[in-house]
């Protein structure tokens, strides 16, 4: 007997997980496009900031995963402190829908819903539509599960040392509430799931094994424990984004307090609204929403001061240890969405540091300046270009081996290419000018005709460079496609160039030094041109 119940709990419980993350998953795919909005949603406004934590976490069906997608954004200064505080607040609310989903009286339903739309994945060939089927087929399995656990723990009322043991824990006085909102921290601190320890209390209080004060407290340390999960995450980040993930903590143990403190009114005034001998679930859902909506009430008014406080008391990075050049961040992984966006930006910075390399070539080609003066600071360019493509790759690859729709995993691979295209053409600007420097301090001039020459050719890599940036910025395959002609005309140029100088070098003496710094600029242009015709070839498809 005990081990049929163990085994109907422990597999109620696991279909339960499992649906819940295929919903997740699905939900967040759904709201790939809104979620692309995000940044640009960011503002100074609470209110705004608090709404938007609702919205993010009622279409993602994860406070887990809005919530670290928030500490994520801190890390990479997309968002302060004050702001994250705002989105956190909205989080615990939007959270609460998944009660109101467990409302719904459709357990018998769960698994003809959740085979229904697993064999529809095998049909549709939409990513769309199979992303929908993989929603509702979570959600069907959310069902499912809670009635497994539900048909499972229903012996145990009729099992005294089972009912005994509830009952350690009731909240029939002030520390009986301690105790039972402290076994809700706990049980949700190790399945990480506040979601999955609210189908578990109401499944409990169902059965009768637990009454609804009792399931009131669970629930109220339900939002304590799910916290562990912003603080786990927040180990290694910033000292911004540590002091977002325990504001969140702080804000849910200071409710869970003045609840606690008051409980026999706060149930009076739950009661009030609905009462639970009519429709238990929908008892407990409200108790969880509407503790969510008072707190973030009371604290509204305090998130500056909190802010400040935290500041005070958590040590800032030092300015080397953190220092960082993308607004990217491993966090930000759970909305894979939002990183294609945001590494698109990047790669565009990239580019516009690219632009500046070729202006100080520019210069130096036309006369107007001297090697010496740019070379060091078009090294320090590459540098920061290599800590770009680090950044971004480590981040892109992170979601490359998660759970991409086609879409985002297409959008993903061209942003990588693209990334280590302009890296790569950033190396080649700063061989260029290192061997312009090397001829420089040797006493080697070019003559006036190898300067027009290598003049005209920049120009011409340069306005390439140009043209595939901004193909790339509005991801337009007709300009990418416009581009050929050009790199084709680069091609022939180069060719030209480089008969005209080995004819020279035959009928002239020259120093050898001016004969292969010359070869090499020459070269590295080339090789320029066959890194950005790279990027044309993904965008434009060129087989």
């Amino acid at each position: 007997m005990y081990l049929d119940i163990f085994f109907k709990v422990l597999g109620g419980l696991g279909l339960f997980l499992y649906g819940m993350e295929n919903m997740s998953k699905g939900m967040q795919k759904m709201a790939g496009e809104r979620l692309k909005k995000i940044l640009a949603m960011l503002t100074t406004n609470r209110f705004m900031a608090i709404g938007m934590g609702v919205f993010v976490t009622a279409l993602v069906q994860s406070s887990s995963v809005s919530t670290v997608m928030t500490i994520g954004f801190v890390n990479a200064s997309l968002l302060t402190l004050k702001q994250a505080l705002g989105v956190i607040l909205g989080a615990n609310i939007g959270t609460t829908i998944t009660g109101w989903i467990l409302v719904l009286k459709i357990g018998k339903y769960g698994l003809p819903m959740a085979g229904a739309a697993a064999i529809s994945t095998m049909f549709f060939t939409s990513e769309k539509a199979r992303t929908r089927a993989m929603a509702i087929m979570g959600l069907g399995l959310i069902f499912f599960g809670l009635e497994l656990m539900s048909d499972g723990l229903k012996p145990l009322r009729s099992l005294p040392e089972f009912v005994s043991l509830f009952h350690a824990f009731t909240a029939d006085t002030y520390f009986g509430v301690l105790k039972a909102a402290a076994v809700g921290a706990l049980l949700t601190a190790v399945v990480q799931s506040s979601s999955a320890t609210l189908g578990i209390t109401i499944t409990l209080a169902v059965q009768g094994l637990i009454d609804y004060p009792t399931a009131v407290a669970l629930v109220l340390g339900e939002n304590v424990g799910t916290t562990i999960t912003a603080l786990l995450a927040s180990l290694n980040a910033t000292a911004n984004a540590k002091r977002a993930a325990y504001a969140h903590t702080i804000i849910n143990i200071a409710g869970v307090l003045w609840a606690t403190t008051i409980f026999r009114f706060y149930l009076g005034f739950l009661e009030h609204i609905l009462d639970p001998d009519n429709n238990l679930t929908a008892a407990i859902a409200t108790a969880h929403t509407m503790f969510n909506i008072i707190n973030v009430c009371l604290f509204i008014p305090f998130t500056g001061y909190l802010a400040d406080f935290l500041c005070k008391v958590v040590k800032s990075d030092s300015p080397v240890a953190k220092e960082r050049v993308t607004h990217l961040d491993i966090l930000m992984a759970d909305t894979p969405s939002v990183v294609v966006e945001q590494t698109q930006k990047e790669i565009l910075t990239m580019g516009t540091h690219i632009k500046e390399i070729f202006m100080k070539l520019d210069n130096v080609l036309s006369g107007r300046e001297k090697i010496d003066n740019q070379v060091g600071k078009i090294e320090k360019l590459e540098d920061t270009l290599d800590l770009f493509q680090k950044e971004i790759s480590d981040v892109n690859f992170h979601i490359l081996n998660g759970t991409l729709d086609h879409a985002n995993t297409e959008d993903t691979r061209e942003n990588l290419q693209t990334c280590d295209e302009y890296e790569t053409v950033s190396d080649y600007l700063l061989r260029i000018a290192k061997t312009m420097k090397k001829m420089q301090d040797n006493g080697i001039e070019l003559s006036e005709y190898k300067r027009a020459t290598l003049n005209q050719l920049h120009a011409n890599v340069e306005d390439l460079f140009d043209d595939i940036n901004r193909a790339y910025e509005l991801r337009d395959r007709d300009l990418f496609i416009g581009t050929i002609k050009k790199c084709n005309f680069i091609k022939e140029e180069y060719k030209r160039a480089r008969a005209e100088h080995l004819e020279h070098v035959s009928e002239n003496v020259m120093p050898a030094m001016l004969s292969t710094g010359y070869m090499d600029i020459l070269n590295n242009y080339r090789r320029i041109k066959d890194h950005l015709y790279n990027i044309v070839e993904v965008f434009a498809k060129i087989n």
